[in-house]
């Protein structure tokens, strides 16, 4: 009992100061760009798309984390399993997105200056940045129809968990889907391009 209870407060703590410092962090990455006319570039655009998804991943997130430590059962219901879930996914596969379109913007601008100049303005950025949060939110609705309420009952508790409605082996396709669509193309694409921009600055 002892030993699960040191292990509790450790989960709590180490959650809270990651979560804290990450949420303050990125609050004021978007305030600072949001609030000084001369940050508003299309780099700053991205940074800030990746500020809101990081913000989302950490709340969406580190909450539960919490409450599971100290409950030991979900405790925000059906809807809160499919918000919460959808918004960790959201969250995450918009800021590979936001990543993979700021690394285009930076190959554009570093070894095609003269395009520059009109493909990367801040007001194609916004539309970009647009189409990013548009597009992962409508692929992340798929989950709202895999995710239900597990109920398991022990001997001195019942325990709720939020989980799949069938077993996880049948998934398997989405997962894949997922890793390859926000995963390994944005990966192959970040490290091909960096090694154009390397070969023009080195």
């Amino acid at each position: 009992a002892v030993v699960a209870l040191e292990y509790q407060v450790v989960t709590i703590l180490l959650v809270l100061i990651i979560c804290g410092l990450g949420i303050v962090g990125n609050i004021m990455v978007v305030l600072v760009v949001m609030r000084t006319k001369h940050m508003r570039t299309p780099t700053n655009c991205y940074l800030v798309s990746l500020a809101v998804a990081d913000l989302m991943v950490l709340v969406a997130a580190g909450l539960p984390n919490i409450t599971d430590s100290i409950y030991g059962s979900w405790v925000y219901g059906y809807v809160g399993c499919l918000c919460i879930t959808y918004l960790q996914y959201l969250g995450i596969n918009a800021s590979s997105c936001s990543i993979t379109a700021f690394t285009i913007e930076r190959y554009i601008a570093i070894c095609h200056p003269i395009k520059a100049q009109f493909l990367c303005t801040f007001s194609r950025a916004k539309k970009i940045i647009i189409f990013v949060w548009a597009f992962t939110s409508i692929y992340c609705m798929l989950w709202f129809f895999l995710l239900d309420l597990n109920i398991s009952t022990y001997k001195d508790a019942i325990v709720v968990s939020c989980g799949y409605k069938i077993s996880r082996n049948y998934y398997s396709p989405i997962y894949l889907m997922d890793f390859g669509v926000f995963y390994v193309v944005p990966m192959i694409l970040a490290t091909v391009l960096y090694g154009f921009i390397a070969r023009i600055l080195f």
